[in-house]
């Protein structure tokens, strides 16, 4: 018996010292009030958090403690920042590198839907439902309480004012409030957006946390495949731009971490949908659209006797404007959509993509287990 348990029972063990060993060091991170119950976190996170890490996805959160708080609790939060290019970017006697969460305080309680009582009966369901309510609620405690440490400053901030800064730019207002922090990551989403021709993000609420870092991730493939022209247009070498870009970088000493793109870039566009209540619409520097960018950014306006966002009417819309280019491309599929926000809108955006799914239609629904 001791010999089926000892492996589980070590990697157990592994796995809870490496998490006490991230969880030892404190951060001296800063709160900013946006406006209308939104706050940003800046946090500095130790560069070695980095080391050997491989993976090419955008998406990664963090479980975060701050012991005024809660002394027990540790809460999952994404990060707005795109992790690779970040540290890229920093310069390399840093060794810190700068990243963002993004969270709203709750104005009221939030509705929990009842689990399906089909296949568990009525007992564990009903359980099942108070365990959820009592979870939601201490998050909801819990954030507000952080939130609240920015009191004495959210008087002065205006709505209208955000500093969510688009990568590779730092912002210092006076409004920061400086915050003690925990760290456990990161700890990343397998997901691959450069692997497609097309990326949809199709969000609600907070669940642009995760749009924001992949926006990130394409401007920062835009910027590279820039400098790469530039760096090959004075060199007098037309096909310089299909090199990679880690050659640029070794001749410019950048930093090693840099982000390859592949001379057979798959990746040419981007769109965010973001669907919010028009009274908690803050403007977001990391999604304005520019001349310059080929991300799309659309923002559809909620209550007040609107209507939802249909998933599928603007699924169908970007499949047909792609049309030809997209049915011929090669690869497994030619678009990839990201769903965030409440559990009823992620299952609605993937029963809009699995009904499209013969159209090579793929989809990641980002879902927290309580």
């Amino acid at each position: 018996m001791f010999y089926c348990t000892a492996p589980g029972l070590m990697m157990w063990v592994l796995d809870w010292s490496m998490r006490l060993y991230e969880l030892r060091t404190s951060l001296d991170g800063k709160i900013l009030a946006m406006g209308r119950g939104w706050y940003c976190l800046s946090v500095p996170l130790p560069r070695h958090r980095l080391d050997g890490c491989a993976c090419k996805s955008p998406l990664a959160h963090f479980y975060i403690h701050h012991s005024d708080s809660s002394v027990r609790e540790l809460h999952p939060f994404t990060t707005t920042t795109h992790l690779a290019s970040k540290n890229s970017t920093t310069h390399e006697t840093e060794d810190d590198i700068e990243i963002q969460f993004l969270f709203r305080k709750r104005q009221a309680s939030v509705a929990t839907q009842a689990p399906s009582v089909a296949r568990l009966g009525f007992a564990p369901s009903f359980f099942g439902l108070i365990r959820k309510v009592k979870r939601r609620k201490k998050s909801s405690q819990w954030t507000d309480r952080l939130a609240s440490l920015t009191n004495k400053t959210e008087s002065i901030t205006q709505t209208s004012n955000t500093t969510i800064a688009p990568e590779h730019e730092s912002v210092e207002t006076p409004g920061d409030v400086p915050v003690s922090l925990r760290l456990e990551g990161p700890y990343f989403t397998p997901a691959d957006p450069a692997c497609y021709r097309t990326v949809v993000c199709i969000v609600a609420g907070t669940g642009v946390s995760g749009a924001l870092a992949i926006a990130g991730a394409f401007k920062e493939q835009e910027r590279q495949l820039a400098t790469i022209a530039d760096a090959g247009s004075q060199a007098g070498q037309p096909n310089f731009a299909e090199r990679k870009f880690g050659e640029v970088a070794s001749k410019n000493e950048r930093h090693d971490s840099i982000m390859i793109i592949p001379k057979d870039r798959v990746w040419k566009r981007c769109i965010v949908i973001w669907s919010v209540r028009e009274d908690d619409y803050i403007d977001l520097p990391a999604l304005r659209n520019t001349s310059t960018s080929a991300l799309e950014v659309r923002v559809h306006f909620t209550g007040k006797g609107r209507s939802r966002l249909s998933v599928g009417d603007a699924l169908d819309e970007f499949l047909s404007a792609d049309g030809e280019e997209l049915r011929t491309s090669s690869g497994l599929a030619s678009m990839w959509v990201y769903l965030s926000g409440p559990n009823a809108f992620i299952a609605a955006g993937e029963a809009a993509c699995k009904a499209r799914e013969e159209r090579r239609v793929d989809w990641f629904g980002a879902k927290w287990d309580i």
